[in-house]
């Protein structure tokens, strides 16, 4: 009887440590001067550049949905994408990676949450509230890889007032 008694305890000590799907945390918000689309290609454009592995062992995906006027980029780790092979694995120094286009896929923003999963590193989100205004939220699993595409975001828009 005495087994039982701990093996039932040990079994409701397990079941109450797993956790179920978590939704990533935000990690930051503002309201930032700009276009969304313009910021989105110019934070792309600056994290396809860096050389920081950190930063190198990820592909991003630049989205754009019209039906709300905004962006989102996605950062996945390419070692936990399906399909790495030798040929394209990030920790291969002879390998060709496949970087996103410059052009955004267009899509709706209802279509989100069907193919994107919560295997994203970080998601910044740049949505347009009036004509020079934008808010942007970046979420996410990874806070360096994040605050490094938070650092480009306040950077382009610094370049782009400046223009």
């Amino acid at each position: 009887m005495k087994k039982l008694i701990i093996i039932l305890i040990v079994f409701l000590a397990a079941c109450a440590t797993v956790k179920g799907p978590k939704e990533q945390p935000w990690i930051y918000e503002d309201q930032i001067a700009g276009n969304h689309a313009v910021l989105a290609r110019c934070v792309m454009n600056r994290l396809q550049s860096d050389s920081r592995w950190s930063i190198r062992m990820l592909q991003f995906s630049n989205r754009l949905y019209p039906d709300i006027d905004a962006s989102e980029i996605y950062a996945y780790d390419i070692r936990f994408l399906p399909g790495t092979f030798a040929r394209n694995s990030p920790t291969n120094p002879d390998a060709v990676f496949d970087f996103a286009g410059p052009n955004p896929e267009i899509r709706s923003y209802a279509q989100t949450g069907a193919d994107t999963d919560q295997s994203y590193m970080f998601a910044l989100l740049i949505r347009k509230i009036n004509d020079n205004r934008v808010t942007a939220a970046l979420k996410g699993s990874n806070k360096h890889a994040a605050g490094i595409a938070w650092e480009y975001l306040r950077s382009c828009t610094l370049s782009t007032d400046k223009s």
